[in-house]
């Protein structure tokens, strides 16, 4: 069973899966308390679905970037849970990948070459990255990074797309202002889901791709066997 935990934007959420079928799934805004909170709101979820931790074979989280607080505080969490369940295996995963996941099938119905995911900096700009679909083979993983995250203005998506040669109509959109994005560059698609920020849904539904095809994680900047949070700037606190 894999337990996903993400914590990138304004809310934390739970999802369970197994089999690569959703269990259930938990969304509580973030708060100041979080810290004080994330193990019993963890432990009551569990308890709720009637699993202990000793059910639990895989924790995922969302490492960022995104709330540096949040991320940090479910690191740690998750570490601690880690040591007193030492047979848990642990997975990081890069949260606009995770956002990326959640459009895939979309992207593809739309005939989409590229996805670009971006998360809200809370500094009037975005953390982007730009992923290429996988449309050929289904034992890889279904995307791949082409680029570093960067935290850029909205204003300066055009010039994004012109450094990368992306043509827009090739690009399904993800993320912070999509809307505004959608009026503002001609012939860009934008996802249509309600929801446009990282959560734990897709971030389990990656994680079980990933498990089920035996896919080596080392190197593809989306997941990693390690608990680490991605910073695209210093830490602060938020």
């Amino acid at each position: 069973m894999i337990f996903s935990i993400e914590s990138s934007s304004s809310n934390l959420s739970f999802a369970l899966y197994t089999n690569e079928r959703l269990i259930n799934k938990l969304f509580v805004p973030i708060n100041n308390e979080l810290s004080e909170i994330i193990i019993p709101t963890i432990k009551n979820f569990l308890i709720n679905n009637s699993i202990t931790f000793k059910n639990i074979s895989t924790i995922t989280i969302g490492c960022g970037p995104g709330s540096f607080t949040g991320i940090r505080v479910v690191i740690a969490a998750t570490k601690g849970i880690k040591t007193s369940n030492i047979n848990m295996k642990s997975i990081g995963i890069n949260s606009l990948a995770g956002l990326a996941m959640s459009a895939l099938e979309e992207a593809k119905g739309k005939n989409c070459k590229y996805i670009i995911a971006s998360i809200d900096t809370k500094r009037d700009d975005m953390f982007i990255q730009l992923f290429k679909i996988n449309h050929l083979d289904k034992s890889k993983i279904p995307f791949s990074v082409m680029n570093e995250i960067r935290a850029i203005e909205i204003k300066d998506l055009d010039d994004y797309l012109l450094i990368h040669q992306l043509v827009a109509k090739d690009i399904l959109f993800i993320g912070h202002k999509s809307e505004l994005l959608k009026n503002k560059i001609n012939n860009l698609k934008v996802s249509d889901q309600s929801e446009q920020t990282p959560n734990a849904l897709r971030l389990g539904m990656l994680t079980s791709y990933i498990i089920n095809k035996n896919i080596d994680v080392t190197d593809t900047r989306i997941a990693f066997n390690h608990l680490k949070p991605i910073y695209v700037r210093p830490p602060e606190i938020n």
